[in-house]
This record gives structure tokens, sequence and C-alpha cells, in this order.
């Protein structure tokens, strides 16, 4: 059953190839943490949903389907999407260029940029949300 209403999300990444790539318009199969850690709770925001990334355990992780509808990240403003394969993640804002950062040596730095981020979570709102499905691979 796919709930029809939306939902907002927490994506904050762990860095080194742990976190699951965001594409505006897409509807797939996304990983979240039943139990989302502590820090995410002191955001402020009003969040659903909060992202998994493989820095915790997976028996702290439930799958859903759902449809990214925006995106948005305090400093860059709207994503379009978010690239996490390889040793660089990229962040693809509607506006502007696209922000190359290292994932790997120096995690949250950024190559030839003038862009300094304080935090890298992005806030996503999602729809078509299903209930948690019964596979977690």
């Amino acid at each position: 059953m796919v709930e029809k209403s939306t939902q907002n999300a927490l994506w904050t990444p762990g860095w080194y190839e742990l976190d699951q790539t965001l594409v505006v318009g897409e509807r797939q199969k996304f990983w979240f943490f039943q139990t989302p850690p502590e820090e995410c709770n002191s955001l402020g925001e009003d969040v659903d949903l909060v992202f998994y990334n493989q820095l915790d355990s997976t028996t702290n992780c439930t799958v859903r389907y759902a449809r990214i509808v925006e995106m948005h990240h305090p400093q860059l403003g709207q994503l379009l999407r978010v690239d996490t394969d390889g040793l660089d993640y990229i962040f693809f804002p509607v506006e502007g260029e696209e922000i190359v950062v290292n994932a790997e040596e120096e995690p949250g730095t950024v190559y030839e940029s003038k862009v300094e981020v304080d935090d890298w979570s992005v806030f996503v709102t999602l729809d078509e949300v299903s209930e948690p499905v019964a596979e977690v691979a």
C-alpha cells in the first residue's frame, strides 16, 4: 500500500561510499533508519524519516519505496541530484555548477570551489512513500 501524502526526510552523509544517491523525480527503493541517530533529532526540522547510511548496523534499517519530490540544502539551495558513487560525492544544484566533495581522505572538503559548507545534510521531500517492505538487501 502506498501513502499519497508527502513526508520530510533527512539525508546526512556518512561519506566513504556509504550513502545512497538521490535524484529528484525518481521513485526507487531507499533505506531508512528505524531509529534515527541522536544527532539527527537536534536539527530542529520536522523530519519523518532519516536516510540510512552504513555507519550503523543493518538491524536498525528499514526499506521503503518513495519518490523524491525535491531536495534542499541550507547553503546550496535546491538540488537536482546528489551522486555518491566513487571517492568523491557530487552535488548538483538547480542553479550554479556542480560541487565535487571529497568523500574519502578529507570528507566534506570541496574541490575547486569557493563554497564553504558547515553541514552537508540535505532535506528531502518524498511522496508515494510505501510501508516498509520485507526485503532489506
